[in-house]
C-alpha cells in the first residue's frame, strides 16, 4: 500500500535517476576505454612513422638515437617513461632502442598490434617493417597509462554525477509538488467545506489522471445534494400534509367523547377510521415518493409483460372499484407488451394510474384500460369517464399536492407525481387528453419495447 505518492514518486525517481546514472556510467567507462584505446593506438602509429622517417633520413644510426631520445625527452614526460621502441635490422641485429630502461628483446613481436608482457608489465605493442631500409621497428606502450586516462575520465564522470544528484532530488521534489499541486487544492477545498455544502468541485484546472476522480466526486455530491433535498422535502411534505388530518382526528376523537348519543359516537368513530385511512394511504405515498427521484439508476431491471402485470394489478383494485359500482375493464393483450422496467415500481405506477380513475369517476361510471402497440411504443391507456381536467390544468396535475379545485375524491395529490418519476425512470412519456367520446379522460402512458428501450435503461 502506498502511503505517500510524494514519497512514492521521490525514492522510485531518485532510484531510477541511480539505476539509470550508474548503466550510463558504466557503459561510458567501456566506451571511453574503447575510444581511448584506439586514439592512442593511433599515437603508436605516429611514433612508428616517426622513427621510421628518423631512420630514413639520418646519416648513422648513433645520430637517430641521439634524435629520437632528444624529442621525447622534450615532447612528453609520460611517453619516454610508459613507452619503449627497437629497430631491427633483417640479421636481426638491434639498431636502435629505448634508452631509459634494460628491455627485452621484441625481435619476435608479429606485425601488426599485440598485448605483450614485458617485465611482468602489459604493454601495447605495435610492430611494422620498414621497406626502404628493410628493418622491423616494434613501438610498445605500458597499459598503465591507458588505464590511467580510462579510470580519470570514469571519476570525472562519477564527480559530475555526485554533485548532480542533489540537484536532481529537489527538482524531482519541486516538479512532484507542483505535479500534486491539483490534488492538494481539491482536498483543501473539500476539508473546508461546510457539511451541507454538496455543490461540485471545480473540474476545469484538473490533471486529465485525476479527473475521472473528481468527476465521480462530484457525481456522488449531486447524488447526496438530491438524498438530502428528497428527505427534507418528505419531511416538509409530511410535516405539512399530516398536520390537517392529525387535527381532524383530534377533533372527531374529541367529539365520540362528548356524544350524548350512541349514534353520534358512531360517527364520530367512523370519520375517525375514515381519517385514519387517509392519513395511512398519505404516509405510503409519501414513503414510496421519498424512494423514487430522477438521479437513481433502475435496480432489478427486466423484460417484462406489461399487460401481464396490468392484469394483476387491477385484481387489487377491483374490489375498489365495485364498491363505487363502477365498471372496469382489461382489454385483449397486444402481440407484443413487452418493456423493459422493474416490476415493483411499474406496479406502484399502474395501481396509481388506475386508482386515480377510480377515485374520480363518479358511482355507475366506467375504467378502460389498454395495452397497445405503436411505432415500437407499449402503451398504457387508462380511460374513465368521470369530469376529465382541463386542458390548461393538465400540467400542474402532475405537481406535489395539488389537485382541482371542487374536487370531492379523497386522495392526497401525491399519486401522479409518483407515476411521472417512475414513468421518468422507465424513459416513457405521459399524454394526457379527450376520449374520442368526449367524456371523462384519456390517460396514456408510452413505453419503449423492450427491443429498443433495453439499451437506454440497462445503460
Amino acid at each position: 500500500m502506498i502511503r505517500s505518492i510524494r514519497h512514492f514518486l521521490l525514492i522510485s525517481l531518485l532510484i531510477s535517476i541511480t539505476v539509470a546514472s550508474s548503466i550510463t556510467a558504466i557503459g561510458n567507462y567501456l566506451l571511453d576505454k574503447r575510444v581511448t584505446q584506439t586514439y592512442l593506438d593511433g599515437q603508436l602509429i605516429k611514433i612508428f612513422s616517426f622513427i621510421q622517417i628518423l631512420n630514413q633520413t639520418a646519416k648513422d644510426h648513433h645520430d637517430v638515437q641521439q634524435k629520437i631520445t632528444t624529442f621525447f625527452s622534450k615532447k612528453n614526460t609520460l611517453i619516454t617513461k610508459n613507452m619503449l621502441f627497437q629497430v631491427w635490422d633483417q640479421n636481426t641485429n638491434q639498431l636502435l632502442y629505448s634508452t631509459h630502461r634494460t628491455m627485452e628483446s621484441l625481435s619476435g613481436s608479429p606485425v601488426g598490434f599485440s598485448d605483450q608482457q614485458i617485465e611482468k608489465n602489459n604493454w601495447r605493442v605495435y610492430a611494422a617493417l620498414d621497406p626502404t631500409s628493410h628493418s622491423k621497428i616494434v613501438v610498445a606502450e605500458q597499459y598503465d597509462i591507458r588505464n590511467k586516462l580510462a579510470d580519470d575520465i570514469a571519476l570525472s564522470n562519477a564527480y559530475i554525477l555526485l554533485f548532480t544528484y542533489p540537484l536532481f532530488g529537489i527538482l524531482v521534489w519541486l516538479i512532484i509538488g507542483l505535479a500534486l499541486r491539483s490534488i492538494t487544492r481539491v482536498t483543501s477545498e473539500i476539508s473546508n467545506r461546510a457539511s451541507t455544502y454538496l455543490e461540485p468541485v471545480d473540474a476545469s484546472n484538473i490533471p486529465i489522471e485525476i479527473k475521472p476522480l473528481v468527476i465521480e466526486l462530484n457525481q456522488l455530491f449531486i447524488r447526496l445534494k438530491l438524498a438530502f433535498e428528497r428527505n427534507k422535502r418528505f419531511a416538509a411534505d409530511a410535516a405539512h400534509e399530516l398536520r390537517t388530518p392529525l387535527a381532524a382526528l383530534k377533533t372527531q376523537a374529541q367529539v365520540a367523547l362528548k356524544a350524548d348519543n350512541e349514534i353520534d359516537r358512531q360517527t364520530a368513530l367512523l370519520n375517525v377510521l375514515r381519517g385514519v385511512d387517509r392519513s395511512s394511504h398519505m404516509v405510503a405515498q409519501l414513503l414510496t415518493l421519498s424512494r423514487l427521484g430522477q438521479e437513481e439508476a433502475l435496480s432489478d431491471v427486466k423484460p417484462l409483460d406489461l399487460h401481464k402485470l396490468t392484469s394483476e394489478i387491477l385484481a387489487y383494485l377491483v374490489p375498489v372499484a365495485l364498491e363505487k359500482n363502477i365498471d372496469i375493464e382489461l382489454g385483449q393483450p397486444p402481440t407484443d407488451s413487452v418493456v423493459l422496467g422493474n416490476d415493483i415500481t411499474l406496479g406502484i405506477l399502474i395501481r396509481n394510474v388506475v386508482d386515480n380513475a377510480i377515485r374520480y369517476t363518479p358511482e355507475g361510471g366506467e375504467v378502460k384500460v389498454e395495452i397497445l402497440n405503436k411505432n415500437q411504443t407499449v402503451i398504457l391507456r387508462v380511460t374513465d369517464s368521470g369530469s376529465g381536467i382541463a386542458p390548461e390544468l393538465r400540467e400542474r396535475v402532475f405537481e406535489r399536492f395539488f389537485r382541482v379545485l371542487g374536487t370531492t375524491a379523497s386522495g392526497s395529490g401525491l399519486g401522479l407525481a409518483i407515476v411521472t418519476q417512475i414513468a421518468d425512470l422507465h424513459h416513457a412519456k405521459i399524454t394526457l387528453d379527450t376520449p374520442s367520446n368526449e367524456i371523462g379522460l384519456q390517460f396514456d402512458i408510452t413505453f419503449p419495447k423492450f427491443s429498443a428501450a433495453h439499451q437506454m435503461i440497462a445503460g
